[in-house]
């Protein structure tokens, strides 16, 4: 695997990654009142067509995550009872399980935003920089980084509307040729600086 440096006008991969894992800390730790906020941003990320689509599909692939997560905080939390009997939903649940629901969606908006700028390799190069403390660990950074290019691309390549079960049995495309991987990161630039700048600010509002 090598690694190119080239000079685009585009974030740089570590940079964008690192931004939404701030936003997504943001996200988490915002008290209830101050998501307007978070809600606005995310709301700027989603407004080229194509982040807005890929946000629409993630929404829809997790629909039942959405309606697990209501009933389990609807049903257990305790409250005020929705309707008088045992076996109804408390208000507070229903409150707590839409909050919960709310921010998870927020930090797929900024996600389908960062699918759609960067490429599977492009994703793969930021995640093998970030990843150089863990060498420490012994991890094998590289090797992460390769088999995730290879995987995201092979899934971009499938079927939309392949059926999971078809996919498991068609063959995969084993070739048994070697193939250098090259991560073209751009050069980090001013922008780049702004970028980061933006998701610390919005780290500071959310903890004010």
């Amino acid at each position: 695997m090598a690694i190119q440096a080239k000079s685009r006008r585009e974030f740089h991969p570590a940079v964008s990654i690192s931004s939404w894992l701030i936003f997504a800390i943001a996200v988490e730790i915002c008290a209830p009142n101050r998501l307007d906020w978070l809600a606005l941003a995310a709301a700027i990320l989603l407004i080229s067509r194509e982040a807005l689509q890929r946000f629409l599909r993630l929404v829809w692939k997790a629909r039942w995550l959405w309606l697990a997560l209501i009933l389990l905080y609807a049903f257990t939390m305790p409250g005020v009872y929705l309707w008088s009997s045992v076996y109804s939903p408390t208000i507070e649940g229903l409150q707590m399980g839409g909050l919960r629901v709310m921010r998870l969606m927020l930090m797929l908006a900024a996600l389908a935003r960062l699918l759609v700028e960067l490429t599977p390799r492009q994703l793969a190069g930021g995640l093998y920089l970030l990843a150089a403390p863990l060498e420490w660990f012994k991890f094998d950074r590289r090797a992460f980084a390769v088999r995730l290019a290879l995987t995201l691309e092979q899934i971009d390549r499938m079927p939309t509307r392949q059926n999971w079960l078809e996919a498991l049995k068609s063959p995969g495309d084993m070739t048994g040729s070697h193939e250098e991987i090259r991560l073209a990161m751009p050069e980090v630039g001013s922008h780049d600086a702004g970028l980061l700048l933006a998701a610390c600010l919005l780290l500071v509002v959310s903890l004010a």
